[in-house]
């Protein structure tokens, strides 16, 4: 096959779409490769996403140089405590963070390498082959890269037209709803909480509550559809639906108070059916979604970071952008454990909480004698 002169691209590489992923990937890769980072605003807006991260989300942030620039946004949680029916019955060490997912990604995007172009504008189409990949955007432009990176969780328009299939594995998989939360009177025991029910009667899995820089922050997850009248009355009266539905919490909490609207957000659990396309790699949401609840959503998005990362030198150094050359990142060990990881825990995680089948009645019915045991054996006096 004759070569293209490429010596005229836009850039190696073009992400398209600058969330974590896309803004966390260009912040790695242009500290030594011309990036093109495109979306439609130019800074996040306010939006009802991740709002923590984890352990081993701190852990790959650290590695991937970018959690400094997060930690001035950022509520520190140095333990987490677990509770059910009234009682706490663990308590965990950790480093986790809390922060509104906007800032989150504005720090990551102000924290740029020279090498990164950040482009405001809307992708319409993307061409692909082997060598060249054109990327159309709104009102005509047409940027050129060797590969591009599909980096939008909303992108199945673009998907579609490169003969890409979404899958919905489970229509409203989960509703998230987030709000602040403080206490009415003396400050609240504890840096961060979860607090489980998993019980089909009120499709409640847990509500979790961490600091953000100057508050708390609680986020409820339930498994409803998203048109369920309770979906509406929680939005509108959360004080007195959590007193109603969670009524012993204030055993662990005291009296709290609702002091901020409610943000709330649907997910549908789906994959994209598609055998690697020559030039476009996806990360992060664009190929699979996570049920947030289970908190892998950012494990994902970043193990994606860090395994692109170090696959892409080695395709530029050869020639070709072929489907058999991007096949090696699908198929990298640590990328397909995470994936198939979260793929099992979203699915398990919404059977534990509310299917009726026997398997996961006995299941749930263990779980829940296990910390209630747990929670009185942590009130015996010490001998």
């Amino acid at each position: 096959m004759e070569s293209l002169d490429l010596s005229h691209l836009s850039s190696d590489i073009i992400i398209v779409g600058a969330g974590p992923a896309g803004a966390a990937l260009a912040s790695v890769l242009g500290r030594s490769r011309r990036v093109i980072l495109v979306d439609p605003h130019a800074t996040c807006p306010p939006l009802f996403r991740a709002e923590k991260v984890e352990r081993e989300q701190v852990r790959l942030l650290r590695k991937l140089g970018l959690l400094e620039s997060l930690l001035p946004y950022s509520g520190l949680v140095s333990e987490v405590r677990a509770g059910y029916d009234g009682h706490i019955f663990k308590a965990t060490p950790i480093e986790q963070y809390g922060f509104r997912f906007a800032d989150l990604v504005n720090a990551l995007r102000s924290k740029m390498p020279s090498e990164v172009v950040c482009k405001v504008g809307r992708v319409e189409a993307v061409a692909n082959s082997d060598q060249l990949q054109r990327v159309k955007l709104a009102g005509g432009e047409e940027l050129t890269a060797r590969l591009v990176v599909l980096a939008c969780g909303g992108s199945a328009e673009l998907q579609a037209g490169l003969g890409m299939r979404r899958r919905v594995l489970q229509h409203d998989q989960s509703l998230g709803f987030g709000f602040d939360f403080a206490p009415e009177s003396q400050p609240f025991p504890f840096d961060g909480l979860t607090y489980y029910d998993m019980s089909p009667s009120t499709m409640i899995d847990y509500l979790t509550l961490f600091k953000f820089p100057n508050t708390i922050r609680a986020n409820l997850f339930v498994f409803r559809p998203a048109n369920d009248p309770w979906v509406r009355e929680f939005i509108q009266q959360p004080a007195s639906m959590l007193q109603r539905y969670l009524p012993k919490l204030t055993r662990v909490t005291g009296e709290y108070r609702v002091t901020s609207k409610v943000e709330f957000g649907r997910v549908d659990l789906y994959r994209v059916d598609s055998d690697p396309k020559p030039g476009i790699v996806m990360i992060g949401d664009a190929l699979q979604s996570a049920c947030p609840a289970t908190g892998m959503g950012l494990d994902k998005v970043l193990t994606d970071v860090d395994v692109l990362s170090e696959c892409i030198p080695g395709w530029l150094a050869t020639p070709g952008m072929g489907a058999e050359k991007l096949a090696g990142f699908y198929q990298h060990p640590r990328k397909l454990a995470m994936d198939t990881e979260a793929l099992q825990r979203s699915q398990d995680h919404r059977r534990l909480a509310i299917d009726p089948s026997p398997r996961w009645r006995i299941h749930r019915f263990l779980l829940h004698l296990k910390w209630q045991m747990l929670g009185v054996s942590a009130h015996l006096p010490a001998r």
